[in-house]
């Protein structure tokens, strides 16, 4: 299962390698002389700085936004003793669940209404609408792991909710914080269909770009390679570091 995960990413990289003249041919070849001429191509585009930061800009502000309402929210839920606690968790989580290509229509009417089309607070507030649902879900069940007692202690000592959720069930539930961290920097990274039809120029997105390289007539395979490289490496990075942490949360996204 490995090999077969690892083939497409090491078919890419070596792509991203040949020369010019070894990626039209009509068989496959695994004898070349590598290059990073397509880097160097890539590298040169004056507009490939401005959609990577754009990309950066648009999931880290996603990221640190819904990892910050979240935990407010998770931790709410996890503490909670209202009935139908469980079911709004569910529903929360439903929203997740919605296929977005059902949205965009909505979303772009909204948008183009309140003059938000190719803007950052636009593209993040859309980004939101998923990643947030998920952060409360997958944050309330690392919270809930906290033992009551814990915040029973604080409160004797005269700690407000708040401060015992940053000060003592954040430090706790770190593990659980960096994952749901990993899997909400990963969406908006690689989101597709929202940044394609909601940005035109100011805000375009480093999959959009790359995707504009594939057209009806040609595609230009070393720019495309060498770009996809360049955009998952860090993530495969951060998911090898941390990956311990990310069994752990979808053992518990299983669990539950």
């Amino acid at each position: 299962m490995l090999a077969a995960w690892l083939f497409p990413i090491a078919w890419t990289a070596m792509t991203s390698l040949k020369p010019e003249g070894g990626l039209t041919g009509l068989s496959p070849s695994f004898a070349f002389a590598p290059t990073l001429e397509n880097y160097v191509e890539l590298f040169r585009d004056k507009n490939y700085g401005t959609f990577l930061l754009n990309s950066l800009a648009i999931a880290g502000g996603t990221t640190i936004v819904s990892i910050a309402l979240g935990s407010l929210a998770a931790y709410a839920l996890a503490r909670s003793s209202l009935r139908g606690r469980e079911q709004l968790g569910v529903w929360i989580l439903s929203l997740r669940m919605l296929p977005p290509v059902s949205v965009v229509v909505p979303f772009y009417l909204i948008l183009s209404r309140s003059k938000l089309l190719d803007t950052y607070p636009g593209l993040v507030l859309v980004y939101l609408s998923f990643s947030l649902p998920f952060a409360i879900w997958m944050l309330q069940g690392f919270f809930a792991e906290v033992p009551r007692s814990i915040d029973e202690a604080a409160t004797a000592d005269g700690a407000k909710p708040l401060k015992i959720l940053l000060t003592i069930i954040m430090p706790l539930t770190k593990g659980g914080i960096a994952v749901t961290t990993i899997f909400t920097f990963v969406f908006a990274w690689n989101e597709f269909l929202f940044a394609f039809l909601l940005t035109k120029e100011k805000w375009v997105t480093l999959p959009v770009r790359l995707g504009s390289t594939i057209t009806p007539f040609q595609t230009d395979w070393g720019f495309l390679t060498a770009g996809a490289v360049v955009s998952f490496a860090p993530l495969i990075v951060v998911v090898f570091l941390l990956q311990r942490e990310m069994v752990r949360g979808v053992s518990l996204g299983a669990l539950r």
